[in-house]
This record gives C-alpha cells, sequence and structure tokens, in this order.
C-alpha cells in the first residue's frame, strides 16, 4: 500500500489541520466515518488509491473527500 501519495491539493479542515496524503485522509476517515454511507464510500475509494496495484486516479479521491469532509462541515 502507498499510503504516502500526496494529494493533488491541500485540504484544510476547520480545526486547523492540513490534509496533504493518503495516510492523513485515512487517519480522518478512521475517527469519522462510522457507517455513514458517503463515508464508506470515501474510504473504498481511498484504500483503492492506496492499494500499487490500482489505478484509481488520485484526483477522483481528493473530489470525493473534500465533498464529504465540506457535507459533513468538517471545510
Amino acid at each position: 500500500m502507498s499510503w504516502s501519495r500526496k494529494l493533488p491539493k491541500r485540504i484544510y479542515l476547520n480545526d486547523g489541520r492540513i490534509v496533504t496524503t493518503l495516510a492523513q485522509a485515512r487517519e480522518v476517515w478512521i475517527a469519522h466515518q462510522h457507517g455513514n454511507p458517503h463515508w464508506v464510500g470515501a474510504g473504498e475509494l481511498l484504500l483503492k488509491a492506496a492499494h500499487r496495484n490500482r489505478q484509481t486516479p488520485i484526483v477522483d479521491v481528493h473530489i470525493m473527500f473534500s465533498q464529504v469532509l465540506k457535507a459533513s462541515g468538517f471545510i
């Protein structure tokens, strides 16, 4: 797995944290997903992007994760 992959743009959270890598996005996801269907989809995309044999575009991860964060009030 390659959790060190960088997102194309930084994501600034309301609490002051900055998400720049898949690993940081995963940390936020783990802390807040709790069965919410939108968070589940974002987690699946994160996992695909981190897997070395997958070609999931990192831009897709950034878009979906940003949307979930915005809908949840984190950005």
